[in-house]
């Protein structure tokens, strides 16, 4: 099942329901390339909120289109007053990924301190590192649940 309120790296085609990857070619060593969807905490409040009380809530990223030029790429958990996530964003949580495979996946843990920052929205950023990003897409989402479809199949197991 897909929210595409939590979807805030890729898009959701309104035709089918695919899901295309945001693009990270030109994303340069040191420089944070912005998810371009962010979640808002708090509509009309201007203030955050415990998201996910008593359950924690997760940064699912997924490598859609193999990453070139890049050695790696670090993925960010980011918190800002703007919905564009433009003005001052602070990094919760981050994980480093060094296999920039299609098919790649993991989750970062969203901090339960996300409440007492006081910012309304929730997004995402990432950084490449070693170089410059050639080609390559990612597609990341909030959610609750923690899935890996490697775990139901042994190993060598196809399904078509």
């Amino acid at each position: 099942m897909q929210d595409s309120k939590l979807l805030v790296a890729g898009t959701i085609s309104a035709i089918n329901n695919a899901i295309t990857g945001f693009t990270l070619t030109g994303a340069t060593t040191g420089s944070a390339v912005l998810a371009p969807y962010s979640v808002d905490l708090n509509p009309g409040h201007q203030t955050g909120v415990d998201i996910g009380e008593g359950t924690p809530l997760y940064l699912k990223y997924v490598i859609q289109t193999t990453i070139t030029g890049a050695t790696g790429l670090t993925v960010n958990v980011v918190t800002d007053s703007t919905a564009a996530l433009t003005a001052t964003p602070v990094v919760l949580a981050s994980a480093n990924i060094p296999a920039l495979t299609a098919g790649t996946f993991g989750y970062v843990q969203v901090p339960p301190v996300v409440s007492s920052i006081g910012q309304e929205f929730l997004g995402a950023s990432f950084l490449a590192l070693g170089a410059t990003v050639t080609a390559g897409a990612i597609v990341a989402e909030f959610t609750n649940v923690i899935d890996d479809p490697k775990t139901f199949y042994a190993s060598g197991f196809s399904v078509t």
